[in-house]
């Protein structure tokens, strides 16, 4: 049986949950977690410490959604969107919008939408901090023509 590169582990009894290359045997990130009051998976931080941009972020935020299922969550989550001392020059704000998280800030969801389709970069300067929730559950809302039908089960 061959050993997974990455592995995944919480510490008995903590919110903190580390990545370890199985490789080099190093933590190459962490992810704090817990229960929101929303019935959501909260994101505290996501911190990946090296080897960015080889899909460890990825792996980070499917484990997180695996485990906002395990938790009775249905995958929800919510997170705040900010620049690290890991890579202050690179907003995860478009990271996580390809992931699939949405925001109530439709000036700033339009602005990442529009630098995801062009290949650009937010300017980190410029990038607030953002509250954003996985799934984008704003694009799913029902018409009253489609709430008419659900309701009479046309």
């Amino acid at each position: 049986m061959k050993m997974p590169d990455i592995l995944i582990y919480n510490p008995k009894g903590t919110n903190l949950f580390r990545m370890i290359c199985t490789k080099d045997r190093k933590v190459v990130g962490k992810m704090v977690a817990y229960p929101s009051s929303d019935s959501r998976l909260y994101i505290d931080e996501l911190t990946i410490f090296s080897n960015r941009r080889q899909g460890l972020g990825t792996k980070f935020l499917n484990f997180a959604k695996s485990l906002s299922k395990s938790w009775g969550f249905d995958g929800k989550m919510i997170l705040n969107a900010t620049t690290t001392p890991y890579d202050p020059h690179n907003p995860p704000h478009i990271f996580y919008r390809k992931f699939g998280f949405t925001t109530d800030d439709k000036k700033m969801l339009k602005k990442i939408d529009k630098y995801i389709k062009t290949g650009k970069q937010l300017d980190y300067k410029k990038t607030p901090d953002l509250i954003m929730y996985y799934p984008d559950t704003v694009s799913k809302k029902l018409t009253f023509w489609q709430k008419l039908k659900n309701f009479l089960k046309i």
